[in-house]
């Protein structure tokens, strides 16, 4: 059995403000808080963190659990990762599954921070989550912005067609197509 004593900290990321939870071994909330995406806020958090361990004894290990929240989770994570901080990535599909088990199904940030830390405890091995090339991921989500502009790009030229048809139905004898 491991005896190591556990800090687990569940963060709620989105585009402007994490909501995080850290509890211990026992699942007890020891501190509730929000930081904004800023370097000050996650000192900040680097501090509580700090001295929660301190205060755990010398045998503690602290473990990051978030989302993998589109693109918002990625300065955070990198930010964690950078430090040397055990990260955890969670499928959005987990924690709403997580999340139906209980018997309150409502979601708010900071019930969402707390279940992250709960399944940090029970229901995964608290690992870091490794990705090997961070540059992929943001390489794919470039792809993904720039396919979602050419699909734009056609609309509005359907729609222009549409409309130049309705309004001068004659626009192609004077118009040339490139």
């Amino acid at each position: 059995m491991d005896h190591n004593i556990k800090i687990l900290i569940g963060i709620d990321v989105s585009k402007d403000k994490q909501d995080i939870c850290i509890k211990n071994n026992n699942g007890n909330v020891l501190k509730r808080l929000k930081i904004k995406n800023t370097k000050k806020d996650l000192d900040k958090l680097y501090t509580i963190v700090d001295k929660l361990k301190a205060n755990a004894g010398e045998n503690t290990d602290a473990f990051f659990g978030m989302e993998a929240t589109r693109i918002y989770c990625f300065p955070l994570y990198s930010a964690l990762k950078r430090d040397g901080c055990l990260v955890k990535l969670f499928n959005p599909i987990q924690t709403d599954g997580y999340r139906k088990m209980e018997i309150r199904k409502t979601k708010t940030d900071s019930i969402d921070s707390a279940i992250i830390a709960d399944m940090l405890l029970y229901h995964e091995p608290p690992v870091s989550t490794v990705f090997d090339n961070l540059a992929i991921y943001q390489l794919r989500e470039l792809c993904r912005v720039r396919q979602r502009n050419v699909e734009k790009r056609t609309k509005c030229k359907i729609q222009l067609i549409r409309n130049l048809d309705l309004v001068w139905p004659g626009y192609k004898s004077v118009m040339k197509r490139k």
